[in-house]
């Protein structure tokens, strides 16, 4: 038989990483309820990180600031969200995955009953520090739990749905957020609550995986596994591209609806968000089948291409608007969120085949990488926003460059193994 393992397979056997494991699945199905509440928990996050899309009028008329002031919430969710998953992935490996993830969605219950009854921004913002904080718990461990039943020819599959779930979520929430503004902005935070607060008794009572502890336990065990993580040039290159994703594929789509507020109606520009999130989830979930039939380098060009693609319109467009322009924007979103719904899973696939070990560590640094990401967008792209939406779009243009450089070079150096 052909080896295809390529050059990470070599890689793999050079540094002596165990195989992945094998599933100690009973069954087929034998977790189906917890799969699929994963599945729902994992595209939850965005639905509140991102609905301040379609929101920053209203709230910044509540608030009485500027609708750029209320852009404070991304920032707000994203710092802690990303910072706490550097460990809570971690954690999860030596404590388990369901106990982590249900003290995280405490956490975000409360988080949500802020945001729900801010009185100003500084309490809004409050609320979304505390919301992240709660789902950095809960995010990477749930693709930790995905990928533990699942034989490695899964989990491409698998970190495809979630992310494209993830991706839907990131149109959705500003669509919905948007429609539901007119009976009141904190509505929608409110229904959120109650998904979550149901998803948590969900994940609590369904029947789960065994606890499988890798190693011993305890602080120093869970910096080491980070050390050993962060020490492989594989682990810093899906660290860098994961970044530079983030900071072309949310910055895109953060400063058009920033550009666009005051100008479109909210419910316009939800449902153009709600189609780029359709397509990244379309992306996301065929990303599996996409990697079995044509290989890891195919699904790098069909998310690069609609990148470029759609930014080189964006800059072609120039003034997004003006009324004759809303469907090429709408056509330029769509194309940013397919390549987003492919990068994105690419990144935490390849986190999930590395160190099947450490699942949770890789689980953690990658999506920690995303979020840190989107958390410096509002104050990285916020001075060529006010150059004008071209600069904008030209600054991320170059960082798309940087991302093409990046992804190169990891593709080259550790392309992942085929699975047939």
């Amino acid at each position: 038989m052909v080896n295809k393992a390529g050059p990470i397979g070599n890689l793999i056997m050079s540094e002596h990483i165990p195989e992945p494991m094998e599933s100690h699945c009973v069954e087929p199905g034998t977790f189906r309820t917890i799969e699929i509440v994963s599945y729902i928990l994992f595209g939850i996050g965005p639905l509140v990180g991102n609905a301040v899309l379609t929101l920053l009028g209203p709230v910044s008329i509540d608030f009485l600031v500027d609708p750029t002031v209320v852009l404070i919430a991304i920032p707000s969710f994203m710092f802690p969200f990303a910072l706490v998953q550097l460990f809570s992935g971690a954690l999860s490996d030596s404590y388990g995955r369901v106990p982590i993830i249900a003290g995280g969605l405490v956490g975000f219950l409360g988080g949500l009953v802020l945001i729900s009854f801010a009185s100003s921004i500084t309490m809004f913002a409050l609320g979304h520090v505390v919301a992240g904080v709660g789902f950095g718990f809960v995010n990477p461990v749930l693709l930790a739990l995905l990928s533990d039943c699942a034989p490695p020819a899964d989990i491409p599959k698998r970190m495809g749905i979630a992310s494209g779930l993830a991706g839907f979520g990131v149109g959705l929430g500003p669509f919905i957020a948007g429609q539901m503004a007119m009976l009141g902005w904190q509505l929608y935070y409110l229904a959120i609550l109650s998904i979550v607060f149901l998803g948590l008794i969900a994940i609590l009572v369904a029947n789960r995986p065994p606890t499988i502890i890798h190693g011993e336990t305890g602080v120093r065990v869970l910096i080491n596994n980070l050390r050993i993580e962060l020490r492989k040039p594989v682990v810093l290159l899906m660290v860098v591209t994961t970044f530079l994703n983030a900071m072309a594929y949310l910055g895109t789509l953060i400063w058009t609806s920033r550009g666009l507020t005051g100008s479109v109606s909210e419910t316009t520009t939800g449902i153009m968000l709600l189609v780029a999130g359709i397509l990244g989830a379309i992306a996301g979930i065929s990303l599996g089948g996409i990697i079995r039939r044509r290989g890891y380098g195919f699904s790098i060009v069909i998310g690069i291409i609609p990148l470029f693609a759609s930014l080189s319109l964006f800059i072609l467009i120039g003034d997004i608007t003006i009324l004759s322009s809303i469907p090429l924007v709408g056509l330029a979103l769509a194309l940013i969120g397919w390549a987003g719904g492919i990068l994105f899973p690419l990144m935490i696939t390849f986190s999930q085949v590395i160190s099947p070990e450490r699942r949770g560590v890789l689980a953690g640094i990658v999506t920690s990488s995303s979020f840190f990401g989107a958390a410096l967008i509002p104050s990285v792209y916020e001075p060529l926003f006010h150059l004008g939406m071209p600069s904008l779009y030209l600054g991320i243009l170059g960082v798309s460059v940087l991302l093409l450089i990046f992804i190169s070079i990891l593709y080259r150096k550790i392309e992942p193994p085929e699975y047939h």
